[in-house]
């Protein structure tokens, strides 16, 4: 898992992805990378429910892998009731199929324009954006 899939949900026109390598995450998975990119990229003072925000999901570090009980996945962010770095685990076949994608993690920032709700479709085949 080598790459960083962003979000921007506030871009002109829409939400916009991108993919860039993993860089000082490298070698991170699961809490360890949502925690990381939690403190270092969102601004302790800003509000949890905010743009400034950022909600990482990042499958674990041998999740993809043939490992048993494997298929992890975190979810983390600023939260609202305490205001500080919180995440969420979860099993199942979503953080497997990010692993197999090479994903390292999904950045989810910004906020979309008011009124609209988006569905994320991550395939082989690039990310798309649904109206929902």
């Amino acid at each position: 898992m080598d790459k960083i899939l962003r979000i921007n949900m506030g871009a002109d026109g829409g939400p916009k992805a991108k993919t860039e390598p993993a860089g000082s995450y490298a070698g991170m998975g699961g809490r360890a990378l949502t925690s990381a990119v939690v403190s270092k990229e969102v601004p302790p003072t800003c509000h949890p429910l905010g743009p400034s925000n950022k909600l990482v999901i990042a499958p674990g570090w041998v999740t993809g892998t043939s490992a048993p009980s494997s298929g992890r996945i975190s979810v983390g962010g600023k939260s609202p009731l305490t205001g500080g770095i919180k995440e969420s685990n979860a099993g199942g076949l979503s953080g497997q199929k990010l692993a197999k994608l090479g994903l390292a993690a999904v950045i989810v920032e910004g906020e979309p324009a008011k009124g609209k709700w988006y569905l994320l479709v991550v395939t082989s085949e690039g990310v798309k954006f649904e109206d929902a």
